[in-house]
C-alpha cells in the first residue's frame, strides 16, 4: 500500500513525459550528420539501415516505418555520457532593472519601462466602470498586474477582490431566476463593510476566506515569492521560474539539473565589482533541450492576474503548499513546462541543445482571452484564434532576433506546444517545419477547414499570408500528448500490479472518444 500511496503523479502527465522522451531520446543526431542523408535536412534510413519491402526498417529489434523512424534513428548518444559547458551569467543589468523588473543575468538588460495592466476596460457615461469582463473592479487596481484589491485603509489590504464583489445584486425576475449583477451600480458599503453580519469582503472575516495560495510554475523553485501567478525571483535567480541561477546564486542551492559541476572560475572574476560569467562542466546524456526564456508577455503576464484561481494551470496549492490538482483540460501544457524546466535533460548551452522548447502558454490564453483587459481583442473581431497565432508569431519574432539557433535547421528542432481541441490550426506559416505538440492529432480531411462550434476560435477567416495553407496535425513530425486528467492513487490498486513482469508488457493504453463522435 506505500507503493500506492507515494506514486501520486498523473497519468497524463506520465504520458506526457514519456512521449516527449519517444521524441528527444531518439532523435539526438546532431544537424550536421543529419544533413549527409539527404537535401531535406533528415537523415537517409535506407541507407543506414536494411529496409523492407514496407519501408520498414529494424533497429535494436524494433520495426519503424522509414517516414517516422527518422526521430528514431542515432540512439546510441542517449547511452554515453557527454560534458556539457553550462555559462551560468554574470552580466549585470542596469540599475538593478530600476527596481521594476527581474535581472537576467545572461543578457543583462535592464527594465527601462514600465507596465501598466488596467482592471478595468475604459468606462463611459452608461457604463462608468467599464464593460464587463470576468469581474469589474470596484476597489483598489494594481496596475502592474490588473489585479483588484481591497486596498489600504481596509483589514485585508492585500486580499483580491473579484467576480461580483462590490456591486448591487439585483432580485430574480422569476421564482427560479438567478441573482444578476448590475455592473453600473457599486455598493462599496457591502464590500467595505464592518459588519460582521453582512457578507462583507475587505474588513470581515469570513472563514476560509483566501486559504488556498496563488499558482506560479514551479512554485519559483523555492527561489522567489509567487505574485499572483509571477515569480518575483530572489536576487541572483531568474528565469519564469526563478531556476536559472547567476554568479549572485550560491553553488549549494543549484538545482539539481546543474549537478554536479565542476567550476572554473576566470582571473577577472577576482576584480573587486566586477561580474563575469562562470563556466560549469556537466555529465549528461543527450538529449539535451533548451527553453527559451521569453518575455512576460507570453507567460508571466498570462498568468498573472487571473480572475479564476484554476486557469491554465493542472495544480494550485494549499495553505500547507500541498499540491491540489485541477480538472483543467488544458493543464498538460503547464505539466510538460514544470517538468521539462526541471529536467535533467534541460540546457542553458544552446550551442550544445538537440531541441528547442519554446513555450508559448496557449492553454492561458484560452482562458483569458476573455478576461484580460491588456488583451486587445478589437482587432482580432474577437477571434481567440487570430489572437494565438499573433503570440506565436510575436515569439517566433523574438527568438529570430534575439538568438543564433532558429536559422540553423529552419525551426526543425524546435518544439512548440498547442492545446486547442483542433490542434495547431492557427500556427503561423513560419514555425510550421517545427514539431507541434498537441492534444488530439486529428488528420481527417474536415481538417481542411476550421470545425469547431465556438466562433471564437473558428480559423476559417485567418488569411493564407498569417496562417500558409498547413494542417492541424503533421504525424510525420508532430506529436499527440494526452490532454489533462486529474491524478487518482486509487488508480494503481495492488490487483493492478499482481502480474508478474513478464506478463505485464503494455507500457500505455490511451484511449478517448471524439467529441464529434468519428
Amino acid at each position: 500500500m506505500g507503493f500506492v500511496l507515494r506514486w501520486k503523479c498523473s497519468w497524463s502527465l506520465v504520458a506526457t513525459v514519456a512521449s516527449i522522451v519517444a521524441i528527444v531520446s531518439n532523435a539526438c543526431i546532431s544537424i550536421n550528420e543529419s544533413t549527409k542523408g539527404g537535401k531535406d535536412n533528415v537523415l537517409n534510413l535506407d541507407a543506414r539501415f536494411p529496409a523492407d519491402l514496407h519501408r520498414a526498417v529494424v533497429y535494436r529489434g524494433a520495426p519503424w516505418k522509414s517516414e517516422i523512424g527518422r526521430w528514431l534513428s542515432g540512439c546510441n548518444p542517449i547511452t554515453t555520457t557527454i560534458k556539457v559547458v553550462e555559462n551560468i551569467g554574470g552580466k549585470s543589468c542596469k540599475r538593478d532593472c530600476s527596481g521594476q523588473g527581474i535581472c537576467n543575468y545572461d543578457i543583462g538588460e535592464g527594465c527601462s519601462e514600465k507596465l501598466h495592466l488596467d482592471c478595468n476596460y475604459p468606462g463611459s457615461k452608461d457604463q462608468p466602470y467599464g464593460h464587463r469582463v470576468v469581474s469589474i473592479c470596484p476597489a483598489y487596481c494594481d496596475t502592474t498586474r490588473a489585479m483588484c484589491f481591497c486596498g489600504e485603509g481596509t483589514k485585508y489590504p492585500n486580499r483580491p477582490v473579484a467576480e461580483d464583489c462590490g456591486f448591487i445584486m439585483n432580485l430574480p425576475s422569476g421564482p427560479d431566476g438567478p441573482k444578476l449583477s448590475d455592473w453600473t451600480k457599486a455598493d462599496l458599503d457591502n464590500i467595505f463593510t464592518t459588519n460582521g453580519s453582512r457578507p462583507g469582503w475587505c474588513n470581515v472575516d469570513p472563514a476560509e476566506a483566501y486559504a488556498l495560495k496563488c499558482t506560479c510554475i514551479n512554485q519559483c523553485s523555492g527561489h522567489g515569492h509567487c505574485r499572483g501567478g509571477f515569480c518575483q525571483c530572489d536576487n541572483g535567480w531568474y528565469g519564469i521560474d526563478c531556476s536559472i541561477p547567476s554568479v549572485l546564486s550560491s553553488i549549494r542551492e543549484w538545482p539539481q539539473w546543474l549537478r554536479p559541476a565542476q567550476i572554473s572560475v576566470p582571473d577577472s572574476a577576482l576584480h573587486v565589482g566586477n561580474l563575469v560569467n562562470l563556466n560549469a562542466v556537466l555529465e549528461k546524456k543527450r538529449p539535451l533541450v533548451y527553453v527559451y526564456d521569453l518575455p512576460p508577455e507570453f507567460g508571466s503576464h498570462l498568468l498573472e492576474g487571473r480572475h479564476f484561481k484554476f486557469e491554465c494551470v493542472n495544480r494550485i496549492y494549499d495553505d500547507r503548499n500541498a499540491t491540489l490538482w485541477t480538472d483543467q483540460l488544458y493543464g498538460s501544457q503547464m505539466a510538460f513546462y514544470e517538468s521539462i524546466l526541471a529536467s535533467p535533460h534541460r540546457t542553458l548551452n544552446g550551442e550544445e541543445a538537440d531541441f528547442f522548447f519554446v513555450p508559448v502558454l496557449d492553454a492561458c490564453i484560452i482562458t483569458r482571452a476573455d478576461d484580460a483587459p491588456h488583451l486587445s481583442m478589437e482587432k482580432h473581431k474577437g477571434l481567440r484564434s487570430s489572437l494565438t497565432l499573433e503570440f506565436y508569431k510575436r515569439a517566433y519574432d523574438h527568438i529570430v532576433e534575439q538568438y543564433p539557433f532558429w536559422n540553423r535547421s529552419s525551426g526543425r528542432d524546435h518544439i512548440w506546444s498547442f492545446s486547442w481541441d483542433e490542434g495547431a490550426c492557427y500556427a503561423p506559416k513560419e514555425i510550421w517545419n517545427s514539431m507541434m505538440l498537441v492534444h488530439w492529432g486529428n488528420t481527417n480531411s474536415k481538417h481542411n477547414h476550421s470545425t469547431t462550434a465556438y466562433w471564437a476560435d473558428n480559423w476559417d477567416n485567418i488569411s493564407s499570408e498569417r496562417r500558409g495553407n498547413h494542417p492541424c496535425f503533421d504525424p510525420d513530425k508532430d506529436l499527440v500528448l494526452p490532454a489533462w486528467k486529474r491524478p487518482d492513487v486509487n488508480s494503481l490498486s495492488l490487483k493492478l500490479w499482481a502480474r508478474p513482469l513478464e506478463k505485464r508488457k503494455t507500457l500505455f493504453l490511451l484511449q478517448w472518444k471524439s467529441r464529434t463522435g468519428l
